[in-house]
C-alpha cells in the first residue's frame, strides 16, 4: 500500500511539474488572444534583422587646445542600422559626414572627453550630427554608433 501511495505520489508531481512549465513557457494562445483583443492579430510580426555594420574609414584625427598645449583625438567609427538603405545613403555621402563629423570632434573639450560620460554624449552627438547630414527619418536611420577606437594624448 505504501508502494501505491509513493507512485501515486511522484505521478502528480511530475503531473504538476508539466503543467507548470507548460503554462510558464505558454503555448503561444495568450499572445493571440492579446492580439486579438488588441485588434493586432492579423498584422504579421516582421522577424529582426541582422545588423549591418559600416566602418568610415579612415579613422579621425583632429587636435584642439587644452590648457595652452595642443591635444590629438583619434577616433574609429562603425555605424550600424537594420536597413541596406541607410548604410548605402550613408557610404553615399561618405564626404559629407566625414566633414560634420570632423567640425564635431575638433570643438570637443578635453576633460569632458576623460569622462565616461563625455564620450557617451559624443557617441550621441555622432549618431544626430550623421542622421542631420544624410537627413534619416523615422526606422530608415543610423540605429547605433560605435567607437572601435578612442585615442586621446
Amino acid at each position: 500500500m505504501k508502494k501505491i501511495i509513493i507512485i501515486a505520489g511522484v505521478i502528480l508531481s511530475l503531473a504538476g511539474a508539466g503543467v507548470a512549465a507548460y503554462v510558464l513557457m505558454g503555448d503561444g494562445s495568450a499572445d493571440t488572444e492579446a492580439g486579438a483583443i488588441d485588434g493586432q492579430a492579423d498584422q504579421p510580426t516582421e522577424p529582426e534583422k541582422d545588423p549591418i555594420y559600416l566602418a568610415l574609414d579612415p579613422a579621425f584625427v583632429v587636435n584642439f587646445e587644452h590648457n595652452g598645449t595642443i591635444r590629438y583625438l583619434q577616433l574609429s567609427l562603425q555605424i550600424m542600422s537594420y536597413h541596406e538603405e541607410v548604410v548605402d545613403k550613408v557610404a553615399a555621402n561618405m564626404p559629407a559626414v566625414r566633414n560634420s563629423l570632423i567640425m564635431l570632434f575638433s570643438g570637443q573639450d578635453y576633460d569632458v572627453l576623460n569622462t565616461l560620460e563625455g564620450k557617451e554624449n559624443l557617441r550621441t552627438e555622432v549618431l544626430s550630427s550623421i542622421d542631420e547630414v544624410v537627413r534619416l527619418k523615422g526606422e530608415l536611420k543610423v540605429n547605433e554608433v560605435y567607437f572601435t577606437g578612442f585615442v586621446m594624448q
